[in-house]
């Protein structure tokens, strides 16, 4: 076992004893752990690269991504949108795609030496967003209660939405660009998808199913019940890979299932606290890479002004316009409407992601004076996370002020 794994589950302990302090520090978790991934790698002076590319690094990151999308789906509270059908298919059917769209278009312009696919790949990185970056924000009762079920909903959904077009993505980038390459592309894809959601609908309705009748009957306990849930995503991963489909697709699919289909009366809350522990544990670990992997790319070297700016772009335009476009109508006051349009961090599905297209994007589609597609992927994804780590972890405590300021004026009024 690499002595970095080992350095990095002591760094995990450390963190994780300490979490009340961090708190209280107003410091989110996964950026205490990435500082200890740069600042362990830096010391240990770690090459990356050949734990990156091993088959079962792949596997692991796959796991934890299926793990973290089942967490997500499940995790959502009153019923499947929160809520919130109407504003979450505004955010989900409407502005994710037109993020999507903004990403691949500005792109084009950017990184004109970039394929049409990697760009894609690229969209689906920076594009889905995920609340641990700014976790506190759900816990700020300045902000309306409604606004944080919100962008949980968003958080909880847009990056299982995202998963099926990143694997189309990935296909058509180990394809030719022939026009039969493209199809061909697109059909696993597809194929891939539709195995991968079968499957996460069987394992998530008979997975509900059996533990409402077990429960009902009084044939489990609680300690069991919890585990069965964990078990779950990883049933659906490990079903849908034996059939060469992708399994944290079928794992996001096994979650809205289970959601779906499970009796709030006979499975509480509290059974599911295993797997959301699970899952942020899995996250940890994921920062810690993550941070040893922003030490990597600044010991290589740093892109051009394109690439930041494509970034800068991903955390602002790509972001905003789409957002505040789709919820235009709604009857969400305009403070709410700007506040959901400016919050989007981004987090570990942007980093499973970076890391699987890294490891999987060989083709070169940049000059020698330029970085090849796999770097470029790389380096945007860990300038958009570390961007928002360092912007959202920040900024999230002033939006809550800025609540409570509006507040105090209306009070006086």
């Amino acid at each position: 076992m690499s002595i970095f794994i080992v350095v990095g589950l002591f760094v995990g302990v450390i963190v994780t004893v300490t979490s009340g302090l961090i708190a209280r520090l107003r410091l989110a978790g996964p950026l205490a752990m990435v500082i200890a991934g740069i600042g362990v790698s830096a010391l240990m002076d770690e090459d990356l690269t050949n734990l990156l590319y091993e088959q079962s690094t792949e596997r692991a990151v796959e796991l934890i991504l299926a793990l973290l999308l089942f967490v997500d789906a499940t995790e959502v509270k009153k019923g499947l949108f929160g809520g919130e059908p109407a504003v979450a298919a505004r955010l989900l059917l409407i502005a994710l795609p037109l993020s999507l769209l903004s990403a691949v278009t500005l792109g084009i312009f950017l990184l004109p030496a970039t394929s049409l696919a990697v760009l894609v790949v690229i969209a689906c990185v920076v594009v889905p967003t995920d609340l641990a970056p700014a976790a506190q924000l759900l816990h700020d009762r300045r902000i309306p209660a409604r606004v944080r079920r919100i962008l949980n909903v968003e958080s909880g959904y847009n990056d299982g939405i995202v998963a099926p077009i990143f694997v189309v993505a990935l296909a058509l980038v180990d394809h030719n660009y022939s026009e039969d390459g493209v199809w061909n592309a697109i059909a696993d894809g597809v194929e891939s998808t539709l195995i991968a959601g079968a499957v996460g609908i069987a394992v998530g309705f008979g997975g509900a199913r059996l533990a409402r009748w077990a429960k009902d009957r009084a044939l489990t306990t609680s300690q069991g019940m919890r585990i069965a849930v964990v078990l779950l995503p990883v049933l659906a991963y490990s079903g849908a890979t034996v059939s060469s489909a992708n399994g944290f697709i079928a794992a996001f699919v096994c979650g809205v299932t289970f959601h779906a289909a499970r009796n709030a009366k006979t499975i509480d809350a509290s059974e599911l606290e295993l797997a959301e522990d699970v899952a942020t544990l899995s996250s940890m670990a994921m920062w810690f890479l993550f941070g040893a992997t922003v030490s990597y790319l600044v010991a290589i070297g740093l892109p051009g002004w394109q690439e930041f700016a494509f970034v800068l772009a991903a955390l602002t335009i790509i972001r905003v316009v789409p957002v505040a476009l789709s919820l235009i109508g709604s009857d969400l006051p305009r403070p709410d409407r700007q506040t959901i349009a400016l919050l989007g961090p981004r987090g570990a599905a942007s980093i499973v992601f970076g890391l699987l297209a890294w490891r999987r994007v060989t083709t070169t589609d940049a000059s020698d004076a330029e970085l090849d597609a796999g770097s470029l992927v790389l380096y945007v994804m860990v300038a958009t996370v570390l961007g928002s780590v360092l912007v959202h972890g920040f900024t999230a405590e002033r939006f809550g002020a800025r609540y409570a300021r509006r507040a105090r004026d209306v009070e006086k009024n």
